[in-house]
């Protein structure tokens, strides 16, 4: 049996942590009227978040060159 109240209490941690990162880091410069756009759409067996800001758009493939460079070039991953 599903805990709802525990799935519910993930559910708003998401939410929250999702919307903290966009107003911490893409909208750091922006003017606070900046809109964040959060849409939540609920399915039977699962939850989908999907939150849109301003930002500039994030570079997977530089940030982990920059942070793993050895690891990056040692296991030789692709992102495409």
């Amino acid at each position: 049996m599903v805990d709802r109240a525990s799935v519910l209490q993930q559910c708003k941690l998401a939410t929250i942590e999702g919307f903290t990162n966009a107003v911490r880091h893409a909208h750091k410069n922006l003017p606070f009227e900046t809109p964040i756009n959060l849409e939540i759409t609920v399915f039977n067996e699962r939850l989908e978040l999907k939150i849109w800001d301003m930002g500039e758009p994030f570079d997977l493939q530089a940030k982990l060159i920059e942070e793993l460079p050895v690891i990056w070039s040692e296991l030789g991953f692709m992102l495409d």
